[in-house]
């Protein structure tokens, strides 16, 4: 390294332009690394533009999540387009970041740009196999936590009519379903909501899960999940392997239907769903032929079912006409029977009525006689009392009449004989109750004995008994 003099310090040290020293490192690796490196690492970033049609990609190793190393590459337009070419050609899939590679490059340092690698050529191989091994890992992992099949298990409904979409809106495959189930000539009607998602790339894996997660959360407005992306294009199909993803559809609660659009190397994601069909337009076709099949096996059960529905229906018929004939005739003895009975029954009532009303007839009789001589009898009885206490009131008025006309006789002897005068001139009789004293009120009353007592001359009394009235 050739110093210019100017550069000695006046320490006497010696200076380098920062030139000066990327030109020796140039130089240095234009001599130790003049021939080109085959180099595994990953794709981290592309930084493609497409302006100039260059590519600068930035290069990573990683070793248990950390990055261990990372250089920047660069890719010319012409090396770029042959790269993606081979690289699509024997891979399938785009030339994309997120992935392994194994390129052929030169270690270049410019005093402009410092250190890069300049790739000239690719193994698409190494990302096959890097792919597959990742294909593998996804596979073994499902099964190993037993949901590679979950699935698959789920019964698909009957009659799948209500579907969910995952496509882009302006897929060629969703347009191809569409199309196909609008269109079918029976006029099955399906009602189809599109979930819109990226179908490749980096996002694709992202975008898919989102929807999926949208339609668990609605899962009660669908019978099936549709998986769609068509056209013929097989690039891309790396994302549809991942395990995440495969995993979310394994584990989904509604039948999964893909059809991704391609024939061969089937993707895990098609391995797990419940039903696998290549492209977009056999899947349409599948749930056609869902109504179909319903409705050939309604026509066949109708083929069965007529002929034995008019054989049971001819055999019910005889034995019906055999029941009713018989019906009608017990019917019929049934009513003989009971109308002898109401006969026999009747005539009993009326018999047992006629008797009924004569032995009333009898009671009212006898009754009408009893009240007809009753009041004779009763009146004859209170007659006779009458006509006897009517004598015995006419003798006790005699007897009480005489009494008194005795009594007032007496009263008036009495009175003629207490006169003064005629005691003086005749004497006198003095008549009272034999027993009782001469005394003002002490009249006789009936059953008494009555003395009298003569007065005269001098007095001397002749006392004769008479006997009460």
């Amino acid at each position: 390294m050739v110093s210019d003099p100017a550069s000695i310090s006046q320490e006497g040290k010696r200076v380098f332009s920062l030139s000066e020293i990327t030109v020796s490192i140039e130089r240095m690796f234009s001599k130790y690394y003049a021939s080109p490196y085959w180099i595994r690492a990953e794709l981290s970033k592309l930084n493609h533009y497409p302006q100039s049609g260059h590519c600068y990609p930035d290069l990573v190793e990683r070793r248990d999540g950390k990055i261990k190393a990372q250089l920047r590459g660069v890719i010319w337009r012409d090396e770029l387009f042959e790269i993606t070419r081979k690289f699509e050609e024997v891979t399938r899939e785009p030339f994309r970041e997120g992935i392994n590679i194994m390129f052929l490059a030169y270690v270049k340092f410019t005093s402009e740009y410092g250190l890069s690698l300049q790739i000239i050529d690719i193994e698409p191989l190494h990302t096959l196999g890097e792919l597959a091994r990742e294909k593998m890992e996804t596979i073994s992992g499902l099964k190993k936590e037993g949901v590679f099949s979950s699935n698959r298990l789920l019964e698909l409904p009957l009659l799948p009519k209500r579907l969910a979409v995952i496509s882009a809106q302006t897929s060629k495959g969703y347009s191809d379903l569409m199309i196909t189930l609008e269109n079918n000539p029976w006029g099955y009607r399906f009602n189809t909501r599109l979930f819109h998602a990226l179908l490749q790339g980096n996002g694709a894996v992202d975008s898919i899960r989102k929807q999926l997660g949208i339609i668990r959360e609605n899962q009660q407005q669908f019978d099936a999940v549709l998986i769609i992306r068509g056209g013929g294009d097989e690039i891309g199909m790396a994302c549809y392997d991942n395990y995440l993803l495969a995993r979310d559809v394994a584990c989904f609660p509604l039948p999964v239907i893909t059809g991704i659009g391609h024939s061969t190397n089937e993707t895990v994601v098609e391995m797990v769903a419940g039903i696998n069909k290549i492209t977009p337009t056999d899947v349409a076709h599948f749930l056609i032929g869902c109504f179909r099949n319903f409705s050939d096996r309604i026509k066949t059960a109708e083929q069965l079912l007529l002929p034995a529905v008019k054989l049971v229906m001819e055999t019910n018929a005889t034995r019906f006409t055999a029941l009713s004939d018989s019906l009608l005739n017990l019917a019929k003895e049934a009513l003989y029977e009971e109308n002898d009975f109401i006969e026999q029954q009747a005539l009993v009532i009326r018999e047992a009525t006629n008797v009924a009303v004569f032995n009333h007839r009898i009671a009212l009789s006898r009754y009408e006689s009893g009240i007809t001589m009753r009041p004779a009898r009763i009146l004859g009885a209170h007659r006779a009392t009458l006509l006897e206490q009517q004598k015995m009131l006419g003798l006790t008025i005699r007897y009480f009449v005489s009494n008194q006309l005795k009594e007032i006789g007496t009263a008036d002897t009495r009175v003629r004989l207490l006169d003064p005068v005629g005691v003086l001139k005749r004497g006198f009789t003095i008549t009272r109750v034999k027993g009782r004293g001469v005394a003002p009120g002490n009249m006789p009353e009936p059953g008494d004995l009555l003395e009298t007592e003569s007065v005269s001359g001098k007095f001397t009394s002749v006392v004769s008994e008479q006997k009460s009235i």
